[in-house]
């Protein structure tokens, strides 16, 4: 069976926003940044208290799944 990595899958990451407020942003398929181009650091603690989502990572998801 495929592993995630071999499947290309996405995850959600809670990091900062510009403004430095929590925002979920989309890994890319190695974790190790984000479809806008943030490097993946330590995950917020204040993950629980947003729904917001990166407005680009998630423009960028949407044309990687609209490629497939």
């Amino acid at each position: 069976m495929p592993t995630r990595r071999e499947l290309g899958m996405h995850e959600m990451w809670c990091g900062a926003d510009t403004s430095g407020e929590p925002v979920w942003h989309v890994l890319t398929p190695d974790k190790t940044s984000t479809l806008c181009g943030v490097e993946k650091e330590e995950e917020s603690p204040r993950r629980d208290t947003t729904d917001r989502h990166c407005f680009s990572c998630m423009k960028s998801f949407q044309a990687v799944v609209a490629s497939r």
